[in-house]
């Protein structure tokens, strides 16, 4: 997770984003579950990039500052029987 998370610092520095939201997504079971969550959040306006993992059921979004949680929200449960919820959150 460590790495993830360094990683993350690494890209958000290139990319100049706005923020960093972690959202615990319950219902991920297969592999493709993961793809149809970051598809669906992708999707969002302003989003700019998504990182989704199966094994921590989580999916870390970087995106502008006027993107609202509840829409990333609304499209992780609009993906499928998915449900979010807000772990955390960084502005930069």
């Amino acid at each position: 997770m460590r790495k993830l998370f360094i990683a993350l610092l690494a890209f958000v520095n290139l990319t100049f984003a706005e923020k960093v939201i972690v959202f615990d997504v319950e219902g991920m079971t297969c592999e493709m579950c993961p793809v149809a969550v970051k598809k669906a959040i992708s999707q969002v306006k302003g989003v700019k990039w998504v990182l989704t993992s199966l094994e921590n059921k989580i999916a870390v979004v970087v995106a502008d500052d006027q993107v609202r949680e509840e829409t990333v929200l609304k499209a992780i449960s609009q993906a499928g029987n998915y449900r979010g919820k807000i772990l955390g959150e960084t502005k930069f």
